[in-house]
């Protein structure tokens, strides 16, 4: 059976625009698409081989993280991304908290939301993302500051002199999502650029090469 995407979002034109967005990942009749939490459940409920939930946690009726929570509960093995006009950290923490695997701002480009799909449908391991308009977004002094395994290896790319679009093909990944692990990594280390974080990543014995 083919794998298949659920899309839950009350706004008929950026459900739409997701509808397209994913379909172009998992074909034509591998969409369905919901405009409340409750319609995605019974959606779900029917879908064969479900593979994502794209869920917009602002829905009329079970909204936030309660919506996060109850497909969570239901498929606890199927990944939820939550996607959202708020830019707000709490409601970023509160879905990630909830079970999201990102929480992503409906102001990011489809490439970067089309590249986080992918990695989500290939099964790829995910630590829980913010992605803002600009880049990936900082849960403050609580959230955990060390650098992912995906972020170490682009460090150490990165130390080495080869640009984002060599890191990308490297590691199989488009450059604009180079860009935002390479943004995630300077705010880790507390740096501005490059030269910068090569410096600090050996001060901090994270690379030692030549």
């Amino acid at each position: 059976m083919p794998e298949t995407a659920l899309i839950v979002e009350d706004h008929p034109l950026y459900r739409d625009a997701l509808t397209l967005l994913l379909q172009s990942i998992f074909g034509a009749e591998g969409v369905r698409a919901a405009a409340s939490a409750e319609d995605g459940l019974r959606l779900a409920e029917a879908a064969s081989d479900l593979k994502l939930i794209l869920l917009d946690p602002g829905l009329p009726g079970i909204n936030g993280v309660e919506a996060v929570s109850a497909f969570r509960r239901r498929w606890p093995d199927i990944a939820v991304i939550a996607i959202s006009a708020s830019e707000d950290r709490r409601d970023a923490a509160e879905a990630l908290r909830a079970g999201a695997v990102a929480f992503v701002s409906k102001a990011a480009s489809t490439e970067v939301v089309s590249d986080l799909v992918r990695r989500v449908r290939s099964g790829e391991a995910l630590a829980p993302t913010w992605i803002t308009a600009s880049g990936i977004g900082s849960l403050g002094e609580d959230a955990a500051q060390e650098l992912t395994p995906r972020q170490q290896e682009i460090l150490v790319l990165l130390c080495q002199g080869h640009p984002n679009k060599e890191i990308g093909l490297r590691l199989g990944l488009a450059e604009v999502t180079v860009k935002m692990h390479v943004s995630a990594v300077f705010k880790v280390l507390e740096v501005a650029n490059r030269t910068q974080a090569v410096l600090e990543a050996r001060r901090r014995g994270l690379y030692s090469g030549g």
